[in-house]
């Protein structure tokens, strides 16, 4: 850390020095334009010209950051999980390569980049396939993508208990499918937050700061997790032997009509932000211990493992719905919104 005295000129302009060896080891000369920028948290940051240009080539969406993969004896689970990750972390581009790529290895790249929003095949040969990504931040604004994620999931739930009620496999196999949707949007928001990270720049581009952002992506990724629980749901329907009772049935409908109502709320607390609705929300925790009564099975016979999956995925989709009230209450730190 190196500590500077501000000095003032006799017409009032305020001045530090910069670290020579800094300066030298950037490039910076007599006449060398630099850019400054305030952050939310009232430091500066001071960015020589040259160097922004770099950083931008190396992380920003709109230059072309770089990996190479090689797939050599690699399997499909390995190909997705490195692929999603590059594209996650904000590369741009993304080569796989290969002595000879097998068609399994070629059939699980094209699947990948297909479950990624903008990610593109651009080049491919016998021995490699270059992906590129061409998704921009304004394309995907946090507030619209947040949007329809929950709509998305919010849908996912309703027809997942519906397909429950009725053992209607198709539906059901429906919300599954739905599921890789969400997924899609949630990774955008993952690449997002992570090109903030690095170009602090970007702020300023989209107007939000990466602490408001970081809260919009964790609000995100618990909507996911209330996605993946609607697919639980699904699948537990294969599970089914037997008609479920009318009186287990309405159980199962006022606590998904509950969760539900309570995930709404919660969400658009965190959206406009309204504390009060916030803490209206979180106050429905108190009702948890006689939910968690109602969720009790017995005498279910053969339906008793699929019953007790839809009443713990219900439980804990209140539980994510009191985690979105409690970010919520973030919202009204008047640091975080940007406000004095």
């Amino acid at each position: 850390m190196n500590r500077r005295s501000v000095q003032v000129t006799g017409g009032g302009t305020y001045f530090v020095t910069l670290p020579k060896a800094w300066a030298i080891g950037v490039g910076i000369h007599r006449g060398s334009g630099v850019t400054v920028v305030e952050n939310a948290t009232g430091s500066l940051l001071l960015m020589p010209d040259d160097l922004k240009t770099e950083n931008r080539v190396s992380f920003s969406c709109r230059g072309r950051a770089e990996v190479s993969l090689s797939l050599q004896g690699k399997d499909a689970v390995w190909i997705e999980r490195a692929i999603i990750s590059c594209y996650v972390t904000g590369f741009d581009v993304i080569e796989t390569n290969g002595t000879r790529i097998s068609p399994q290895q070629r059939r699980a790249v094209r699947q990948v980049a297909q479950s990624l929003v903008g990610l593109e095949i651009m080049d491919e040969s016998q021995d490699s396939i270059v992906l590129h990504c061409l998704v921009s931040m304004r394309d995907f604004t946090a507030e619209a993508t947040l949007r329809r994620i929950y709509a998305i999931t919010r849908a996912m739930l309703g027809d997942a208990v519906a397909a429950f009620l009725s053992r209607d496999e198709t539906l059901a196999n429906d919300v599954v499918e739905r599921d890789i949707e969400a997924d899609r949007l949630t990774r955008v928001m993952s690449r997002e937050l992570g090109l903030l990270l690095r170009d602090l720049l970007l702020e300023q581009e989209i107007g939000m700061s990466r602490l408001l952002f970081h809260e919009y992506h964790g609000v995100a990724k618990v909507l996911e997790r209330v996605g993946d629980h609607a697919v639980r749901i699904s699948r537990a329907v294969s599970g089914l032997s037997d008609p479920i009772d009318a009186k287990t049935a309405s159980r199962i409908e006022r606590l998904q009509e509950d969760a539900g109502r309570i995930v709404s709320q919660s969400v658009e607390a965190f959206l406009k932000p309204d504390l009060a609705a916030a803490n209206s929300a979180l106050s429905e925790r108190e009702r948890t211990r006689g939910w968690e009564e109602e969720a009790q099975i017995s005498n279910a016979g053969k339906n008793a493992l699929s019953l007790a999956v839809i009443f713990g995925s219900l439980l804990r989709v209140r539980d994510y719905a009191f985690n979105i009230s409690e970010t919520a209450l973030n919202m009204g730190v008047p640091h975080l919104q940007g406000k004095e």
